[in-house]
């Protein structure tokens, strides 16, 4: 009893540098709330790598043979990995590289990488390969539409590409930008089969020329006056007619043109699917965010880019967001204060209905505001984010976090009553309830801690839960038994309400 009696007289005596740490704490809370990231779910790496393989129109067999299963052998012996999967398709194969939670991804991808750069040489070389590792931040957080009921989709495909998907890279914590529909131009080569077999000719002569014909190639070094020039061969296609007038082959001692057996035109690729936005074909932006980014700042910022581009644009093309994500956010915060707000009126209501002083009810319901405010730094420091877990951790505990100031003030109340002066009554108040204060706040944490130890997807989930539940949790324990005698030695008065009866 003592020594617990101990702790309110040492709150008393300190009660100046405590309301001091507890100040500093709460500006640092807001600071960490105007800087934190946010996002829907807590950010992770899935212990996951995906290789994405392209080869045009090769077929699905001759894809496994000389692209997927050679992938896959190279993969096996990677530090980590626990199983591998692949699915492979016409002229596309997807490897699928699991390892265990506990590895480091950003590692584990440069591992990927590495194996993929080693077995470049032995895949067709027109294959084209990217590696990404599963997060989060890998599904788009926005989506923007660009449509125009007068222009056609290769030109809205165009504005698309060199216009908005840059501006929108530049906007801070923006890592990709997806563009989805459109049809993009390109120099068609239409062979006539009639003129192509009297000439002598296949298709692989055709390929072959336009293959060789378009590329930039070194072309040796020149030496003069003491100076090595690298010189290049530049032959890259520019128009039509440089297109025309590839040499295919000779037949008769006479050059063969490309002209000579194909129409060579200007048109958009082949499409195999059909992109609308209100009723009318539209070309997709999907933005994704880098893994650390604010959905919120970025969500604001590229706002305030399309109102740029809406003035710059010409008026028939018309921008909108079709999916936003910050959005739900916005609306996770909003319900969070809403709970907060709720949580002190209801407070003061109830604490004043019972204990009939306003003094005594401010020692009660700030708790709530500097609890919020302290996890906040907490979550700060842990690398934390706003996020539907982290959010729904503050608003779970706000209905407790008040309790262990609500029994210390009732406690200090009592001893009032009883006739004890204001400094006995808090250091006897908080000395009678102390152990009692600590068992039932030690329970729920003793049950939210192993969840921040589950592996896997559940683990991610829960960990951001738990570590909000419990770090509200304790400041709150330690609030009640600084903060509160600290303040009820200003705020209570020296006696307790006198109740009328009758």
């Amino acid at each position: 009893m003592t020594s617990n009696s101990s702790l309110g007289r040492w709150s008393i005596h300190h009660s100046k540098a405590i309301v001091f740490v507890t100040l500093i704490l709460c500006l640092a809370g807001v600071y960490s709330a105007l800087h934190m990231s946010s996002s829907v779910f807590p950010q992770t790496n899935f212990p996951r790598c995906v290789i994405l393989v392209d080869n045009g129109v090769m077929p699905a067999d001759e894809m496994m043979a000389t692209i997927t299963r050679p992938i896959e052998e190279a993969m096996k012996d990677i530090p980590g990995a626990t199983r591998i999967s692949s699915a492979t398709g016409r002229g596309s194969a997807e490897i699928n590289v699991f390892f265990t939670w506990k590895v480091d991804m950003v590692q584990s991808e440069l591992y990927v990488l590495g194996r993929l750069g080693q077995i470049r040489s032995t895949l067709p070389p027109t294959a084209e390969s990217t590696v990404w590792r599963l997060t989060f931040s890998a599904f788009p957080i926005l989506g923007v539409s660009l449509t125009s009921p007068e222009r056609d989709i290769t030109e809205l495909w165009e504005t698309a590409r060199y216009n908005l998907k840059p501006r929108f890279l530049r906007t801070p914590g923006v890592a990709r930008v997806d563009i989805v529909g459109g049809r993009t131009p390109e120099y068609q080569v239409i062979v006539d089969p009639i003129k192509l077999a009297a000439k002598g000719m296949t298709m692989a002569d055709v390929t072959d020329a336009l293959e060789k014909n378009n590329l930039t190639a070194p072309a040796g070094l020149h030496e003069e006056n003491y100076t090595l020039y690298l010189t290049l061969v530049d032959g890259r296609t520019r128009n039509l007619d440089d297109i025309a007038n590839f040499t295919v082959g000779v037949a008769n001692g006479r050059p063969i043109f490309i002209k000579d057996i194909a129409k060579v035109q200007r048109g958009p690729e082949p499409v195999f699917n059909v992109v609308t936005a209100e009723g009318v074909n539209a070309v997709l932006l999907n933005v994704r965010m880098q893994p650390d980014a604010s959905t919120l700042n970025i969500a604001q910022d590229l706002e305030a880019e399309l109102a740029k581009l809406r003035s710059e644009l010409p008026p028939d093309m018309k921008l909108a967001f079709f999916y936003d994500q910050s959005q739900l956010v916005r609306s996770s915060v909003g319900s969070v204060w809403e709970a907060i707000v709720f949580g002190l009126i209801l407070s003061v209501v109830i604490i004043f209905l019972f204990l009939k002083s306003w003094g005594t009810t401010l020692v009660a319901v700030v708790v709530i505001p500097v609890t919020v405010l302290v996890t906040l730094v907490a979550m700060n420091l842990a690398g934390l984010s706003f996020n539907l877990m982290t959010l729904g951790g503050i608003a779970a505990a706000i209905g407790l976090v008040i309790d262990d100031a609500i029994v210390v003030v009732e406690a200090i109340y009592a001893k009032l009553a009883s006739g004890r002066n204001k400094f006995e009554a808090i250091t006897e108040g908080v000395g009678e309830i102390f152990r009692p204060l600590v068992a039932s706040t030690i329970t729920p944490v003793v049950v939210f801690v192993p969840l921040a130890f589950l592996d896997g997807i559940t683990g991610v989930f829960f960990r951001a839960l738990a570590m909000t539940m419990v770090v509200s949790l304790l400041t709150s324990l330690v609030l009640a038994v600084t903060l509160t005698p600290s303040l009820a030695g200003w705020l209570i008065g020296s006696r307790a309400p006198k109740h009328e009866e009758g």
